[in-house]
């Protein structure tokens, strides 16, 4: 529909992806998911690192403060692990009734 990027119109609620953030995400979701001992494919994991980037979008009060994206990484971290943690503990309860 837009062929350039510039002619967007400026009520639109598209924003560019900050880069220097996407890449702590990225780099923070690879070391939990090792640090877990988890393996994804390639589709997946690239999955993953785009929904924890619009976590904390959704988290930050000004999405478009790179500081205080920054300053969120380490509730992501949290997240992350605790969202594996109950993900893998639920597993383990769904072996065992088995």
């Amino acid at each position: 529909m837009f062929s350039d990027a510039m002619k967007l119109p400026a009520s639109s609620n598209l924003r560019t992806i900050d880069q220097t953030v996407f890449s702590q995400v990225g780099s923070l979701v690879l070391k939990v998911y090792k640090d877990e001992s988890v393996k994804l494919p390639a589709d997946v994991l690239l999955n993953e690192q785009a929904s924890a980037y619009n976590a904390l979008i959704a988290r930050a009060e000004n999405p478009s403060d790179t500081e205080e994206l920054l300053s969120l990484v380490p509730w992501l971290e949290a997240r992350l692990r605790k969202s594996l943690k109950t993900t893998d503990g639920s597993k383990r309860t769904e072996k065992r009734l088995v």
